[in-house]
């Protein structure tokens, strides 16, 4: 669990994206995933993305804003995540 950076939805598949630019593919909704993941330090920030807050770079402000992780992925939150995933990284 500690390897994952972050998780990204494709309808009924989800993209787990690793440590050392690894990717899995798992047949989940991210929805599910959410569900394992919601008490190790993860954060839905978008419909389609969700974070390990650990992983964290950078919060760029904006309408919704982006995230930048270590990996170097710039990431768009939604408007509607944005005051959750902001008291998360307070």
């Amino acid at each position: 669990i500690s390897d994952i950076i972050r998780c990204e939805s494709d309808n009924t598949y989800t993209t787990f994206f690793l440590n050392e630019n690894r990717k899995v593919l798992v047949s989940r909704t991210l929805k599910d995933v959410e569900s394992m993941l919601s008490e190790y330090n993860f954060c839905r920030i978008h419909n389609s993305h969700l974070i390990n807050l650990a992983y964290v770079i950078e919060y760029f402000r904006g309408e919704g804003g982006q995230v930048k992780l270590s990996d170097g992925a710039i990431v768009d939150v939604s408007r509607r995540r944005k005051e959750e995933l902001l008291s998360h990284l307070k």
